[in-house]
């Protein structure tokens, strides 16, 4: 009997890294965002690769949604940042429509966290200072951003060479590189159980950013 695509996929063990519940409710923080920092230090500790990539996913102006693998660069009491062109798709799409929602997955610690919220650009000089913080090679890759379709993968890397050679004392920040701050209005997490009631804890901000006084938010438990 020919093997099927689902019935490799079933064969296919998950959770592996699943172990006690060690979320204790009575220990949760008022506010989740920094939760979410110790989540990924520790994914890190447990051997995780690139325990800081997160899906990004914006919506554009038609309606249509739009996923990609991004590295988030900081986490403070509040947001986190990611950057990017201005004109990339995810730039246009958050100047169009800033509603936003991010994922982590960490199969080493069988931990995901997912949120939902607004994504603005910071100014210059944030972007700046981010752009002049990364290592050389990014900083070239940056300046191969360009619209439309790209004529063969020798054209991409002779771009490169001659920017290398352009650029070799300094980098220059692109106009268009922006540094983004993501404002989350509602954080979930999810720790994987080996028997299935996995654990789920969801915050949801109840009093907008901006306003007056200390952000408040409602932390409470969902069903598996």
């Amino acid at each position: 009997m020919t093997e099927t695509m689902r019935d490799r996929l079933r064969r296919i063990s998950v959770f592996a890294n699943a172990g006690p519940i060690d979320v204790k409710e009575s220990e949760l923080p008022e506010n989740p965002v920094p939760m979410v920092a110790e989540w990924i230090l520790a994914a890190h500790a447990a051997g995780q690769p690139e325990p800081h990539a997160m899906s990004l996913c914006t919506v554009g102006a038609g309606g249509l949604p739009s996923s990609r693998v991004l590295l988030v660069k900081d986490i403070d009491s509040d947001r986190l940042f990611f950057a990017t062109p201005a004109d990339s798709r995810k730039g246009v799409d958050i100047a169009s429509n800033p509603h936003v929602a991010a994922h982590f997955y960490w199969p080493a610690t069988g931990r995901q966290v997912r949120l939902t919220g607004t994504a603005s650009g910071l100014d210059r000089d944030a972007s700046e200072r981010d752009f002049a913080e990364r290592g050389r090679g990014s900083r070239l890759a940056a300046h191969l951003h360009r619209p439309g379709p790209l004529p063969d993968r020798r054209t991409a890397h002779e771009e490169f060479e001659r920017l290398d050679a352009l650029h070799a004392d300094r980098v220059p920040c692109p106009p268009s590189w922006t540094l983004y701050a993501i404002t989350p209005a509602e954080v979930e997490f999810w720790q994987a159980s080996t028997d299935r009631v996995h654990h789920r804890v969801r915050y949801l901000r109840e009093n907008p950013r901006g306003t007056a006084g200390d952000t408040v938010w409602k932390r409470e438990l969902l069903w598996p």
